[in-house]
């Protein structure tokens, strides 16, 4: 029994001693956890910060003529403007500036009926963050002239569409005529008239002559005859393509006319034939007679089957 009473009286002496170590042993714990949790947040990557910039004016506009205009990019320091680069080689750029930079755009003429498009990509740096937006540029395509002067002759720059109305563009095949008739024919399926009909007619009209109440052209325009056909075969002339359309580009004087090679519609049905390959353009005056262009070769043809629809190029009355 004496035993176990010095036992618990040393015992109780080593309380104090073990509760002094408990509260350093906490106080120790909470140190370490405190500087864990510190460490952890040191090792967390920073978010990156959002580059804010502003772009004056957002896009540029030119017109066929080309030339130069700019736009300016603005940056909040510490970001930068590290490039700036064109998407097409028509359109050049060159910068100068820090935080602000002026860019440049120089576009190159252009000789096109249609517009034209690219971008300016500015690419921008923070620290690591990087990012990139876009200018759109946009160059306008040349003036459709209404006539091409032509060996003397004033030759509409584009085919006969619906009776009364010229095509929108140079390059397009308007719309197929059968001789001496005002209605056109799609040039492309399905087959359908100006009139809304889909029965091809291949009855045949046995005048000599295209008579002027059946000219399609539009006001102040006739159907060329022999003699101005010929002479447009005669003129300069080279197979080519015209906005991924193939025809003949002629040439006189500088000034050049385009007529495509659209191909027909036979006389029996009414069906396409020599698209991309040929062109027939009829005369007014010399019944069967046309102006035939092929991929090899340009000339005064006779017309096999009188019921074929073919193109019309007019000229000035």
């Amino acid at each position: 029994m004496k035993m176990k009473k010095n036992i618990f009286a040393e015992l109780k002496l080593l309380t104090p001693k073990y509760k002094t170590m408990n509260r350093k042993l906490l106080k120790l714990t909470a140190f370490l956890l405190i500087l864990l949790v510190a460490l952890a947040s040191s090792c967390q990557p920073d978010e990156p910060k959002e580059i804010e910039y502003t772009i004056l004016p957002e896009s540029l506009n030119f017109e066929a003529t080309g030339g130069e205009d700019g736009f300016t990019v603005s940056v909040k320091s510490p970001a930068i403007v590290e490039s700036v680069e064109s998407l097409a080689a028509w359109c050049q750029v060159s910068t100068n500036g820090g935080s602000s930079v002026n860019v440049m755009v120089t576009v190159d003429p252009y000789t096109y009926y249609e517009a034209r498009n690219t971008t300016v990509v500015v690419n921008m740096k923070l620290g690591e963050n990087k990012t990139s937006t876009t200018v759109p540029i946009t160059q306008a395509g040349v003036e459709i002239p209404e006539w091409v002067l032509i060996d003397g002759i004033k030759w509409a720059t584009r085919n006969v569409d619906m009776p009364g109305t010229f095509a929108a563009k140079p390059e397009d095949p308007g719309m197929f005529y059968q001789w001496n008739r005002k209605v056109g024919w799609s040039a492309t399926d399905p087959m359908i008239n100006s009139n809304g009909e889909t029965t091809w007619d291949s009855s045949l009209s046995f005048s000599s002559i295209w008579e002027k109440v059946n000219d399609p052209c539009p006001p102040g325009w006739r159907l060329p005859m022999f003699i101005e056909l010929e002479s447009l075969a005669n003129a300069g002339s080279l197979w080519t393509t015209l906005n991924g359309v193939d025809g003949f580009l002629f040439s006189s004087d500088g000034n050049l006319l385009f007529l495509s090679a659209a191909g027909r519609r036979g006389g029996n049905s009414g069906g396409l034939f020599d698209v991309g390959t040929d062109g027939w353009y009829p005369c007014s005056d010399a019944s069967r007679t046309i102006l035939l262009l092929s991929y090899d070769k340009i000339g005064i043809a006779y017309m096999g089957t009188p019921t074929s629809g073919h193109s019309i190029r007019c000229v000035a009355e």
